[in-house]
């Protein structure tokens, strides 16, 4: 069965007629558009706290909507109940499930960046496929620096073939410095590299050049899942087999790609379809508040 994939653009306005009878403020200038703190009903307290400490709009409303959406894949693919959902943070800070217990060990994955929020997620409680995600905006760098001065300092987390590679891209006279098909590739890299380390749940200070990817064919919006990776210090935790990878742009300023390894031989054997090729699905406000409830109470 394929994963889960799901795609949320943050700036969707969220409108009256999405939440109620749960709203609890409006904006003044618009009665019938809703601030996203309202959602704050639909997370536990220990989660709208943390949501909370963040001093930029953009941050806050990308990490709540991707709480939300991993509140609705459980729902969704899993048959919870949303309220009664548990979750907490593993060492390296990324969001685990306690309760129900029985679906703990199911892998699910969030990334955002930019406009986009992210999820990939495990529908079947029983295999162990392990997934990572990483979305990027093409937008974030230093206005008018240059592609060499940029990825100069980036050596030491890509191969010289994927260094190469990024250099070798064709010139677009026309394109902003921004958006440069030199940027683009290294972006792409860049969120092939996050995806695998995010899939084996390993720390910052893995060794980004113990492995690399070799690009069959250029990024569109239809996703594509022929890219290669060479594993050159392999481990128990991290073998060259059993990984397959979905990529695609998901507008002209984004890009993402999803790692999926393959724990068992019937699971590498079915891998065309858990990346069948068919394009994220895209969430709008309805779609992903349509099973939320608020949680109890908490002091």
């Amino acid at each position: 069965m394929p994963i889960a994939r799901w795609a949320f653009n943050i700036r969707q306005t969220l409108l009256l007629e999405h939440i109620q009878p749960l709203v609890t403020s409006l904006t003044d200038n618009n009665p019938n558009i809703v601030p996203v703190t309202n959602l704050l009903s639909f997370l536990p307290k220990i989660e709208c706290d943390r949501l909370l400490q963040f001093r930029a709009e953009d941050d806050m409303r990308r990490a709540l909507i991707g709480r939300l959406m991993i509140h609705a894949f459980f729902v969704a693919h899993h048959g919870c109940s949303w309220e009664k959902l548990e979750f907490s943070r593993s060492e390296a800070n990324k969001p685990i499930l306690l309760k129900p217990e029985h679906l703990k060990d199911v892998s699910f994955n969030i990334s955002h960046h930019g406009d986009w929020v992210i999820l990939a997620g495990d529908t079947s409680p029983e295999s162990s496929i392990r997934l990572g995600v990483d979305v990027m905006d093409f937008q974030e760098q230093v206005p008018g620096e240059s592609f060499e001065s940029f990825s100069s300092c980036f050596h030491e987390q890509f191969t010289p073939t994927e260094l190469d590679y990024m250099k070798a891209a064709p010139h677009d006279p026309d394109a902003p410095k921004s958006t440069n098909n030199q940027l683009k590739r290294f972006y792409r890299m860049w969120c092939l590299k996050e995806s695998v380390v995010k899939a084996l749940g390993v720390g910052i200070d893995f060794n980004l050049q113990s492995f690399e990817f070799i690009a069959q064919e250029e990024e569109t919006a239809k996703p594509i899942t022929s890219t290669v990776m060479r594993v050159y210090e392999p481990s128990d935790n991290f073998k060259e087999e059993g990984w397959v990878f979905e990529e695609a742009l998901l507008d002209d300023d984004h890009c993402y790609a999803i790692a999926a390894h393959l724990g068992t031989e019937e699971e590498v054997e079915n891998g065309e379809s858990i990346m069948d090729g068919s394009e994220i699905q895209r969430l709008d406000w309805q779609e992903l508040l349509q099973d939320a409830k608020p949680y109890p109470f908490q002091h």
